[in-house]
């Protein structure tokens, strides 16, 4: 019985102006493994080098922050790309990655009403509108997760604050920010960056309807929720140039909704790929736990192929895609252009190239602990925070 081989999976994909060798990117991943300053440390580097070295095409780094302004930051030890030093840090992972034929490009996000109390300074959180998330910042509230990183004593859940508005001079304020990022990370020696408007974090909150209560210009239609995100891409194709990649993340489901969705379902989806068509962005990202589950009980069509078809713009699909079928599938049904391949890629770092192989793979199984420790490329860092402090050299 002969290998299956992937073509479409592994054929060079245009990306804006540029070319992508194959069509497998590496999801954005929330790692806080920077400084608490936010400077991107060595074991970063080691982290996304050696996915790159296990075949990507493209990756996408975990949301990093851009601005010190207007509670920006979203949770303890979140890269940024505010400062000089921000800047040297990530030029060492960008490097670290182009040394494997891969492309990079940064994530940039704002917190908005989920952002940790604790990087906040005292402020309350800002919003598309006066809003409180019901949630909590991720896994405080877990035994598991305080086991494997080995926290002594009380973990005690953090919840967020009531959110207050953004003014329409703070939209473009919170807009310049992140284009004057995107700009440090082209500096950095990435090859563009994708905005985050997903997960639940502030773009989320102004292109859901559940969060935006606006009657301005920024509310009120599937057009004016999604207008925050044009006018992001207005600056920061400014801001960048023409030849560096520009995407946007979009999700139905946040980090304090796991199971959210849009009201309407796909009808409003093909408002906001509509109202995204000429925007600036040369991709749209759909973010997910499984892109075939639309969440709407009145289609099966998945979101990625509404958004895609609405927009015309190309689709990098996320969710539920864990092996080569699975990813061959989605690019065969128009679902996705390429796929970005999130869990799979923590356990088992060569993934693009076991898949390649065409031969059967027993894949283990996903566990937060491939989260908290990673396989790391020994070449640029040795993990010495990575060491179990139990560890005991007799056998």
């Amino acid at each position: 019985m002969m290998a299956e081989v992937y073509n479409r999976l592994f054929s060079p994909f245009t990306l804006g102006r540029q070319t992508v060798k194959n069509r497998i990117a590496m999801a954005p991943l929330t790692r806080q493994m920077a400084d608490a300053d936010g400077t991107p440390t060595d074991e970063m580097a080691a982290y996304y080098a050696r996915r790159a070295r296990g075949g990507l095409g493209l990756v996408i780094t975990e949301g990093t922050y851009e601005d010190d302004r207007l509670g920006c930051r979203a949770y303890l030890s979140q890269p940024g790309i505010v400062t000089a030093q921000h800047v040297k840090g990530w030029k060492k992972v960008s490097d670290a990655v182009h040394a494997h034929d891969c492309k990079i490009i940064m994530q940039l996000m704002h917190g908005g009403r989920v952002s940790d109390p604790r990087v906040l300074g005292g402020q309350a959180p800002v919003s598309a509108s006066a809003t409180q998330s019901p949630g909590w910042t991720l896994y405080t509230d877990n035994d598991y997760e305080k086991q494997i990183r080995n926290i002594e004593g009380p973990w005690p859940k953090v919840t967020f604050g009531q959110a207050r508005a953004l003014t329409a001079e703070e939209i473009h304020t919170v807009a310049d920010g992140i284009a004057e990022g995107a700009a440090r990370a082209v500096e950095a020696g990435f090859d563009g960056v994708e905005i985050h408007g997903a997960n639940g974090y502030l773009l989320w909150q102004f292109i859901n309807p559940k969060t935006n209560h606006r009657t301005d210009e920024f509310g009120g239609s599937p057009e004016n929720n999604v207008r925050i995100a044009r006018l992001v891409a207005e600056k920061v194709r400014k801001a960048i140039g023409e030849d560096k990649i520009l995407t946007l993340r979009l999700s139905q489901d946040g980090v304090d909704d796991f199971v959210g969705a849009w009201p309407d379902g796909v009808k409003y989806a093909a408002a906001v790929g509509a109202a995204l068509k000429d925007s600036g962005y040369d991709a749209l990202h759909w973010a997910s736990f499984n892109y075939l589950d639309n969440r709407d009980p009145n289609s099966d069509t998945p979101m990625s192929t509404v958004i895609r078809k609405a927009s015309g713009l190309p689709m990098i699909t996320n969710g539920g895609i864990a092996d080569g079928a699975g990813a061959e599938a989605a690019l065969e049904s128009g679902a996705a252009d390429m796929v970005a391949i999130g869990r799979p890629i923590f356990a088992h770092p060569d993934w693009a190239y076991i898949v390649r192989s065409g031969q059967a793979y027993d894949w283990c199984a996903f566990d937060r602990k491939y989260v908290v420790r990673p396989p790391l490329d020994y070449a640029h860092a040795y993990p010495l925070g990575l060491v179990d402090p139990k560890w005991s050299p007799t056998w």
